[in-house]
């Protein structure tokens, strides 16, 4: 009984394996093509990527302010112009900032003035000049000098007659007073002769003393030909110290300050300029108008923001990688970027910066990954719209794929079953290699556009020790 049950079962055998011959033999034929799943070969590259998500962001952002306090007169742009770099967006009231500048502008130029004067060289005219004055103030002085040398010797020559004439007139009256004297001692009823010798000594004494007096006080004071002469000395001195100043040039303190005070008023012609500029907004890049905060005639101060610029020159997304996967990222990669809000819609971008440290996000190690917008094509993209960002890691250019559930094994042996146009199946041996989303790389006797059969997989009986149909 069991050698019975024994034939049976190796004649069973045989007959499903001369079965399964004739199934898997070249060019045999099979049922209608509307009875297989089928897959066409396809040749295309295959791409291992990254999924994350992220936020498309601008290139720069920046909420202007003015420098300053005053009040806004003119706003000169609208939300979602285009603006360039260096173009003034708005303005404050600058009527006080102009007034204030020409006045710095004006003690600019007269400091400037007198420093030239001070630090220029002297001038023959100027030279000339001094000279001439020094020559003049030393003619004076000689003037001078000789007046007083002058009047000096007159006033000797006129002078020294006063005491003789004042000595005869003591005698004259002296005498004059022993004759009258001696007339009355000898007749007490004497009457003086004013004709007598006496007395026409003492009349000529008297107006010898009344001219020498006369002659000596006619002469100027001495004491004011001294002051002229001190005058002109000191006319002279101060001549000579021109000149000498003029030949040496100014000191190097006088330098000093006249170069300080040019600094000075340079400094706030400077600020005040610099005032002006803090009253204009002025972009600092090219961009959009995102946003404007504030009015016309509107008070505001340095602190109070007015413009939102954005630079949309090149559009990106910030995504997080989480450090398993991000040894696989370098830049320059591929990414596909999917943004919700586009209904599938994809553009392409390129990896262009990895963080060098790590960010924990609730508890996992994450690094931040820049992967830039490089094709947009005419989609609606918008700074803010959140995306689904695949980076493609690794990648099989131009290659055979199918997907997965295609592939049969038989043993070691890997293998299609090709439909043919006749509706009969062939059966080539592939080598498969990476598999990606369902997808598996092949090589074989294959090309790309054949239809290739998706078996079923139906489980074999338990201990038979056969493979299922097309099983791996």
């Amino acid at each position: 009984m069991n050698k019975y049950r024994l034939m049976i079962g190796v004649l069973a055998t045989g007959v499903v394996a001369i079965v399964s011959l004739l199934l898997l033999s070249p060019g045999r034929p099979t049922v209608s093509a509307q009875e297989q799943r089928t897959t066409r070969i396809e040749q295309r590259s295959l791409n291992t990527t990254i999924e994350t998500t992220g936020t498309i962001a601008p290139e720069d952002e920046v909420q202007l302010a003015f420098g300053m306090s005053g009040r806004v007169s003119a706003i000169l742009i609208e939300v979602g112009a285009e603006v360039r770099a260096g173009e003034v967006l708005a303005r404050l009231d600058t009527t006080d900032l102009l007034n204030q500048i020409a006045r710095q502008e004006q003690s600019l130029i007269v400091q400037q003035a007198a420093y030239d004067r001070l630090t220029a060289a002297p001038t023959a005219r100027e030279i000339t000049q001094a000279e001439a004055a020094l020559a003049a103030a030393r003619s004076q002085l000689a003037q001078a000098q000789t007046g007083l040398e002058t009047i000096t010797n007159t006033t000797t020559i006129n002078c020294a007659g006063v005491a003789n004439a004042a000595l005869e007139l003591e005698r004259a009256t002296d005498t004059y007073a022993d004759y009258v004297a001696e007339g009355y001692r000898m007749d007490a009823t004497f009457i003086p002769d004013p004709d007598s010798a006496a007395g026409e000594r003492l009349r000529v004494a008297r107006s010898s003393d009344a001219v020498a007096r006369a002659q000596c006080q006619e002469t100027p004071p001495i004491s004011q030909l001294e002051a002229a002469v001190a005058a002109a000395q000191s006319s002279v001195e101060q001549a000579q110290a021109a000149l000498d100043d003029l030949l040496r040039g100014p000191a190097e303190d006088e330098i000093t300050s006249a170069q300080a005070q040019l600094d000075q008023a340079a400094l706030q012609l400077e600020n005040a300029r610099a005032a002006l500029e803090d009253a204009v907004i002025v972009a600092p890049f090219d961009g959009l108008i995102a946003g404007i905060q504030i009015t016309r005639g509107q008070q505001v101060n340095a602190s109070t923001g007015a413009i939102i610029l954005v630079d949309i020159s090149q559009l990106h997304i910030n995504v997080s990688v989480d450090e398993l996967d991000i040894a696989q990222v370098v830049a320059g990669q591929a990414a596909v970027i999917a943004p919700e809000a586009l209904d599938a819609q994809t553009m392409t971008g390129s990896v262009t910066r990895i963080a060098p440290i790590s960010t924990i996000i609730d508890g996992v190690v994450t690094y931040e990954v820049r992967v830039d917008i490089t094709t947009a094509s005419n989609l609606p993209v918008r700074a803010g719209m959140t995306t689904t960002v695949e980076i493609v890691v690794g990648s099989l250019e131009d290659v055979l794929v199918i997907p997965t559930e295609a592939i049969q094994r038989e043993a070691q042996a890997e293998f299609v079953e090709v439909l043919n146009a006749d509706n009969s199946i062939t059966r080539v041996a592939i080598t498969a290699g990476a598999t990606i989303d369902g997808l598996t790389a092949i090589e074989g006797d294959l090309t790309a556009g054949l239809t290739v059969i998706i078996p079923e997989r139906t489980a074999a009986p338990t201990g038979s020790g056969l493979p299922f149909a097309g099983g791996n």
